[in-house]
C-alpha cells in the first residue's frame, strides 16, 4: 500500500487532472472575491457615514461599491461547474454563497491537490 501511494506521488498529472484543479480554484477565487465584498460592507458604511458628516457627495463611492459587488457578484454566479456543467452557486435565483460544493452535484470547489496532501 505503501508503494502505491508513492507511485501517485511520482505520477504526473494528467492535462484533465491540471485543467480541472485550475477550474475549481477559480470557482473558489471567485467565491472569496465576493464574501471579502460582503464583508467589507461595514467599511463602506462607515465611510459613507464619514463623508456624510463631513457634507462631501457620497455618489462616486457609492457606484464605485456597488459596480465592485456586482461584478464580483456576476462572476461567481457564471461559473460553472466542470462536473455537471450547471451553474456552480445558483441553484434557483439566488446566490448561495455559504457552500464550497456545486448546489446540482455536489462536486466540492477545494482543489484536488490539497486534498490529496492529507
Amino acid at each position: 500500500m505503501a508503494n502505491s501511494q508513492q507511485q501517485k506521488k511520482h505520477t504526473p498529472r494528467s492535462p484533465d487532472s491540471a485543467k480541472l484543479e485550475k477550474t475549481l480554484r477559480s470557482i473558489a477565487r471567485a467565491r472569496t472575491r465576493l464574501a471579502v465584498c460582503f464583508w467589507t460592507l461595514p467599511v463602506y458604511v462607515v465611510a459613507i457615514w464619514l463623508l456624510l458628516n463631513n457634507g462631501r457627495s457620497i455618489d462616486s463611492m457609492m457606484w464605485i461599491y456597488m459596480a465592485v459587488y456586482a461584478g464580483f457578484a456576476i462572476d461567481m454566479s457564471m461559473r460553472n461547474c466542470p462536473n455537471c456543467h450547471k451553474q456552480f452557486y445558483v441553484k434557483s435565483i439566488f446566490l448561495n454563497l455559504l457552500t464550497k460544493q456545486c448546489v446540482h452535484c455536489g462536486q466540492t470547489s477545494t482543489p484536488v491537490e490539497s486534498i490529496s496532501k492529507d
